[in-house]
């Protein structure tokens, strides 16, 4: 993949991988928190939906967008790691809290 070029993802997502845009999307703390928590809790939502799908082409689409979440998280939190490791520790104890909480909504 060229790192000029934008990945479109389902529903209207969109990820700018662009030289400049790139560079400020993924070195900007803002910007590193809202990714991590944003694509965590898509993730989150995704998987659910995936577990109670019967479709198999529907699950294979969940499948494609689970893994580019988790791309996404992962090159967050290896970026914010360097930059701010306390904040992200703080996100990702909330995180999980928040995880916990849908969870139970979800399965009551």
């Amino acid at each position: 993949m060229e790192t000029s070029e934008t990945l479109e993802m389902f529903e209207g997502e969109e990820v700018v991988l662009g030289t400049g845009l790139q560079e400020v999307a993924f070195t900007n703390p803002t910007n590193l928190q809202m990714v991590l928590v944003t694509s965590s809790m898509n993730h989150e939502y995704t998987r659910q939906e995936y577990e109670q799908e019967e479709s198999y082409q529907r699950r294979q689409e969940l499948g494609t967008r689970m893994e580019h979440l988790k791309t996404l998280y992962f090159h967050a939190r290896k970026n914010l790691a360097l930059t701010n490791p306390e904040k992200l520790e703080e996100l990702e104890q909330d995180l999980s809290l928040q995880k916990q909480v849908i969870l139970n909504e979800y399965m009551i």
